[in-house]
């Protein structure tokens, strides 16, 4: 059974239109009174991640609202309460969404991480600085297709990596595509949690908010900095750009052919956080 057919069958003759999906093929399905969130999951080992992160933060608010879980003949799939069709990169202006998003990474990161994953001592900082030396060392062989001069790279190599504090619940990719905004009440959900994990908060804080100063501007990003109650001086921010900068040209390189000439705006922020 293929994932629309999984889609057309829970969604019982209701009009079904397929969604870009992170965790796998992800749909809309009308029903005459409502909609829901249909992901299929590309395995079902994503989709026990992403149940259980759910489940251990269930009394977390701004948290994907849970109907169904099941597996249709080989197709794990989660059903969802519909959390809207705006997201905060299409919703610039909103500030208030902003500041909502950074009070529900807060409070994701005020949670317990002891049921969230079974990864022993999470991502602490031994595994993180090894990560650095690996993400940018693998880079090195796609250098030239990212845009990345050899002395850039030997910078980055050289450059300490990010400083963060002890592991807790993490979403890791908390991107503004992920923040959805219901179109009728304003409230934020933060979706896509297949990948969560023990991590320290400032991952997933300044990833937050260095792709939502990219994509927004700076009024979302200090209304989300407003809203986690927290700032991040830029000098602790900066290696961490470094970071999440190597981590996306990585993996734009190893999933897509040619050159990526629409990594030049990140490279240059690399090169700026390196010079800082």
């Amino acid at each position: 059974m293929d994932a629309i057919d999984v889609a057309k069958k829970l969604a019982r003759g209701g009009r079904v239109h397929e969604l870009s999906g992170h965790s796998g093929r992800t749909f809309r399905l009308f029903a005459p009174h409502a909609t829901t969130i249909l992901t299929v999951y590309r395995s079902a080992s994503l989709q026990r991640r992403e149940q259980r992160a759910l489940e251990s933060l269930i009394d977390v608010d701004g948290i994907p609202q849970v109907i169904e879980w099941g597996i249709e003949e080989d197709e794990s799939w989660g059903l969802f309460e519909d959390a809207g069709a705006w997201n905060l990169a299409t919703l610039p202006a909103s500030v208030s969404a902003a500041r909502q998003a950074g009070r529900i990474l807060r409070s994701v990161h005020e949670a317990s991480p002891d049921d969230l994953t079974n990864l022993a001592g999470g991502m602490d900082a031994a595994w993180l600085r090894s990560e650095y030396q690996s993400v940018f060392s693998r880079l090195g062989r796609y250098r030239r297709r990212v845009g990345m001069s050899q002395r850039l790279l030997e910078r980055a190599l050289a450059a300490e990596p990010p400083v963060g504090g002890v592991p807790t619940s993490c979403h890791t990719n908390p991107r503004p595509d992920r923040f959805r905004v219901d179109d009728e009440t304003g409230r934020v959900t933060l979706v896509d949690w297949g990948w969560a994990t023990a991590a320290p908060a400032e991952w997933d804080f300044s990833l937050a908010v260095w792709t939502l100063r990219r994509s927004t501007g700076m009024s979302a990003a200090g209304a989300l900095i407003e809203g986690y109650g927290r700032t991040m001086p830029e000098e602790v921010l900066r290696p961490w750009i470094v970071f999440h900068s190597g981590r996306e040209m990585m993996q734009e390189a190893e999933h897509r052919d040619g050159r990526l000439d629409r990594l030049a705006p990140i490279v240059e922020e690399l090169e700026a956080s390196l010079l800082d």
